[in-house]
């Protein structure tokens, strides 16, 4: 059964389907064009190492995605949890063996000689290796993963990962870090970007331009999502499902009223993840500031064990906050002399409803 058979209302508004069903969608990919392009010119060129990186939800996976519609990569939605599997991993990709190969060849590939393996079969042809969640891998998984793809001629290797990657991997693995020769960093999607994300998912299930939202509304969903792909969609599909509820064909800005049950649309969770132990550590203590507090005070209300004295941690410190401002994660008013920080208005409001 359809979804406009389980809902009149996707035919009343003449939908096939709900456009903002979170899924990974490249063909309807908007903003970036800058960086892919980059990206393209690099991978062409067959430059060794990529670096793409961005918060939760920025659409890290959709341009890898995107970068497979164009190539032919071995494409890991995960990295493996021990350098052994990259064996199997190239065995059932750019390996895989012929019928006459499993029957009369014995398989000898280690991760010790996978890279000659590749060589005697692609003889210098470009291999593409994508690799999405790099945050979420072993340090020493990396460092194999940087020496098989050093040792295969050809191969470029492209990682995608939360901003903390370069401070919780690249910080400890130099020879990788040195390598890396492009590095592209997602953000928030423009208004227009915005408007065009929706306008593309609408039209892709049959319907017309922006509607049923209305103009405001678009404006207050920008405004609210902060322009992020992901939270643009579930936002959209948190409307369409009011919308259904009310068996209204206009999704206008009353629909704001209830602003907690909106901003809780907005993972918490999500958000936070995006962060160093560090980082998740001052955001928590100025959460519950009541009103923000000043740098040293911040200082006196953390463990500061790891830092040679309260001066240096201080100062880092104050780059974190610097390095949390540009995020939109805290804010700062100047108080006298010093500025005091607090969470964002948005990061708050999420918070207090998670």
């Amino acid at each position: 059964m359809s979804a406009h058979e389980l809902n009149p209302w996707y035919t009343k508004i003449g939908w096939m389907k709900n456009p903002f069903v979170l899924d990974i969608r490249p063909a309807l990919m908007v903003g970036y064009k800058d960086e892919v392009d980059r990206l393209f010119r690099n991978i062409n060129e067959s430059q060794k190492y990529m670096l793409i990186t961005g918060p939760t939800g920025s659409g890290k996976t959709t341009v890898l995605k995107y970068i497979s519609q164009k190539y032919s990569p071995v494409y890991l939605p995960k990295p493996p949890r021990h350098h052994d599997e990259f064996v199997k991993i190239f065995r059932s990709t750019i390996l895989k063996p012929t019928i006459l190969e499993r029957i009369f060849k014995r398989d000898r590939t280690t991760v010790y000689n996978l890279a000659e393996e590749v060589n005697s079969k692609y003889m210098g042809m470009p291999v593409l290796i994508l690799v999405d969640e790099a945050h979420e891998t072993d340090v020493s998984v990396l460092e194999w993963l940087r020496s098989i793809t050093d040792q295969i001629d050809g191969a470029t290797l492209v990682l995608a990962g939360l901003p903390v990657f370069k401070e919780t991997h690249l910080s400890k693995l130099e020879t990788l870090k040195q390598r890396i020769t492009l590095e592209i960093e997602l953000g928030a999607l423009n208004k227009d970007e915005t408007i065009e994300l929706i306008r593309k998912r609408i039209e892709s299930a049959g319907g017309h331009n922006l509607d049923p939202f209305t103009y405001d509304t678009i404006n207050e969903i920008y405004k609210r999502s902060g322009g992020f792909p992901r939270e643009v969609i579930k936002m959209c599909n948190h409307l369409v499902h009011q919308a259904i509820e009310r068996n209204s064909q206009i999704i206008d800005q009353s629909y704001f009223r209830d602003k907690e049950e909106i901003d809780a649309v907005i993972d918490a969770g999500e958000m936070m993840s995006s962060l160093t132990d560090k980082q998740a550590e001052i955001v928590d203590i100025l959460s519950k500031s009541g009103g923000g507090i000043t740098p040293s005070k911040l200082v006196e209300s953390m463990d500061i064990s790891d830092y040679k004295s309260k001066v240096h941690a201080l100062r880092a410190v104050n780059n974190i906050l610097k390095r949390l401002e540009a995020g939109s994660f805290v804010s700062r008013k100047k108080r006298g002399r010093s500025y005091k920080y607090d969470v964002s208005v948005k990061l708050k409001s999420v918070l207090i409803n998670a």
